[in-house]
């Protein structure tokens, strides 16, 4: 069996402009599912290539272009 590499992307939260790396968990057409530090977190389509999350009054915003 071949396992894959789990695919990483940055993120960056507009609260205080730091930037952290999620590990991807699921992809649809309307949404990425992603991992930060052990969190899950639900990204929503925002615009094309622009996906937003909230987690304890932050948001994240993941740009896949």
């Amino acid at each position: 069996m071949k396992w894959d590499e789990p695919e990483v992307m940055t993120v960056t939260c507009t609260d205080n402009d730091k930037t952290a790396e999620v590990t991807i968990i699921r992809k649809s057409h309307d949404s990425i599912r992603a991992e930060l530090q052990g969190i899950p977190l639900n990204f929503k389509k925002y615009k094309p290539g622009v996906y937003i999350a909230n987690m304890s009054g932050m948001e994240f915003v993941l740009k896949t272009r």
